[in-house]
């Protein structure tokens, strides 16, 4: 039987241009900063967490997913795996690398992302997490 993560709150936030990992925001923020991005956020409970590195202050954006852990795709097949039950966008200067699952994406103007009722949006990015 699966186990259902019920979406309590619908979001819409707009982000700045830049370019971002698209993925599960625990492949993209280096360990050390994992706890305090989670604190900043109450968990994620809140869409946007910040955290400091190198004397630069970040914002990451995540959203949960309706099932939490698993592997969902976006309207063109890409997958994203997930393990902290989330799917977000991480400051490509805040990752070590290219983290894994994740997709490098740049949005020229400020974007809308949302979350409703499972349907993950960024940009032109849709993930739908409570689609089987």
């Amino acid at each position: 039987m699966t186990e259902m993560y019920v979406m309590t709150a619908d979001y819409t936030v707009t982000v700045p241009p830049g370019r971002y990992w698209l993925g599960d925001p625990c492949y993209s923020v280096p360990n050390d900063l994992w706890g305090p991005l989670l604190d900043s956020c109450e968990t994620f409970n809140l869409p946007i967490g910040t955290v400091t590195k190198d004397g630069q202050e970040y914002q990451v954006l995540a959203f949960g997913t309706f099932y939490g852990d698993g592997c969902y795709t976006d309207q063109s097949g890409h997958s994203f795996p997930v393990d902290a039950g989330l799917i977000g966008l991480t400051p490509v200067g805040l990752a070590d690398g290219h983290p894994f699952g994740s997709t490098l994406v740049e949005f020229k103007v400020e974007t809308e992302c949302s979350c409703r009722n499972g349907v993950l949006r960024f940009g032109t990015f849709t993930i739908n997490t409570k689609d089987d």
